[in-house]
């Protein structure tokens, strides 16, 4: 390897890939909110912290303790304030059941899209029950709508999140106590063929079905969260006497916000684990594994113009940059390209420049038209002052 050659075309390349460089992005804090943000509530605003003596502006309040919803300074998920619910077996019955829940009013208009962004702490105390519970529902609109179950839910049972769409539960596989849990539902409210649902667990897309949301009714259904636990009503079986779950950085957007709007990871800096990695080419002493094994002393090594580094993160997520570390990186700058792809065939740029030529350690770029869906990481190599070998020491996919 380094093996020194005649490079006509490389210095051409070189040299008027160096005029059009792009500078090396620094790691970013999320932009202002936009209009299509139609909520925050992080509860940093005093007027927010209304709990537990009424819900927060233009919300509806459904607790009837003193412990039912508050506001807390620890745990938070961002800023200095929290909300913290609990739900006690013994509680007095509020809107027909158990629930400490804080509610959107019933003004949603029919046929709306929808995003919605949240974190969730479920206590330690949160031990696997037989008795579900909703976390997060999309209830029906209160009249002129068909009755029952709401048409989306998060909840927890048995020990694991689970989502009821419309009567269908989706798996999604044993919740952890103690953390935070960011989600993120986009939902076209519709009856028809044109429906959406997408859900996103941090970062990673777990759910995406299209088709009728709900069942009808005048107004698209409303948004509710907090701990609701009909079973301690009815007298079904149930081995818990207390629920006590934390709720911050919700986010309300309109049709004119994406993912990066309502997301509750603001910043471009989650390490994305790394399933698999291979490559367009590469010298069996140095193969794509190596690249993401977490030992900078070892590396991914591949010759020539357009050599690549694939990094598979194992689900479609929203990827929103990178952090790549080089071979002899503080003794020579790479010029390089990322792509991202759902599917590992068809890839859509997503930053171009240069490395600083200063460092071995790993630099994190952000992709310049932000967040995108995306499963693969392309990394592909077009030159540097020494020889045509692309060599990369450790690279991650950054999520939000």
């Amino acid at each position: 390897m380094n093996r020194p050659r005649t490079r006509a075309w490389l210095s051409v390349l070189v040299s008027a890939v160096a005029a059009v460089g792009v500078a090396l992005a620094p790691v970013q804090t999320a932009q202002a909110d936009p209009a299509g943000v139609q909520r925050i509530l992080d509860w940093e605003q005093s007027a927010d912290r209304t709990l537990p003596a009424a819900a927060p502006p233009n919300l509806n309040k459904h607790w009837a303790t003193a412990y039912g919803a508050t506001n807390v300074t620890a745990p938070v998920r961002d800023g200095s304030h929290a909300a913290r619910f609990e739900l006690r077996k013994s509680d007095p019955v509020v809107s027909s059941s158990k629930r400490a829940e804080v509610s959107q009013r019933d003004e949603q208009p029919a046929g709306a899209e929808r995003w919605y962004g949240f974190s969730i702490n479920l206590a330690s105390t949160w031990v696997a029950d037989t008795s579900a519970e909703i976390v997060s529902q999309w209830h029906q609109c209160d009249s002129g709508c068909p009755g029952g179950s709401p048409p989306l839910a998060l909840l927890t049972d048995e020990g694991r999140w689970k989502i009821d769409f419309r009567g269908e539960m989706i798996d999604l596989g044993p919740y952890a106590t103690g953390v935070w849990v960011d989600w993120l539902f986009h939902v076209t409210w519709r009856t028809d063929s044109t429906g959406l649902l997408q859900v996103w667990r941090n970062g990673e897309r777990v759910v995406h079905r299209t088709g009728a949301t709900h069942g009808g009714g005048p107004r698209s259904p409303y948004f509710k969260f907090g701990i609701y636990k009909w079973d301690w009503n009815t007298g079904a079986p149930s081995g818990t006497t207390q629920r006590v779950m934390y709720y911050d950085a919700v986010r309300l957007g309109d049709e004119r916000a994406a993912h990066r709007d309502v997301s509750p990871q603001r910043a471009c800096t989650r390490p994305v684990t790394a399933a698999a990695a291979s490559a367009s080419t590469y010298e069996p002493a140095n193969p794509p594994a190596h690249a993401i094994d977490g030992d900078p002393a070892t590396r991914w090594s591949g010759q020539g113009f357009g050599a690549a580094l694939v990094i598979d993160t194992g689900a479609v997520r929203q990827l929103c940059g990178a952090t790549t570390a080089w071979h002899r990186g503080d003794l020579r700058w790479n010029d390089y390209t990322i792509h991202v792809s759902q599917d590992g065939v068809s890839y859509t740029k997503a930053w171009e420049g240069r490395s600083s030529g200063t460092t071995t350690s790993p630099e994190t770029v952000l992709f310049g038209q932000g967040p995108l869906d995306a499963r693969y990481l392309k990394i592909s190599f077009w030159a540097n002052p020494e020889n045509d070998w692309a060599s990369i020491t450790e690279a991650r996919a950054l999520g939000l």
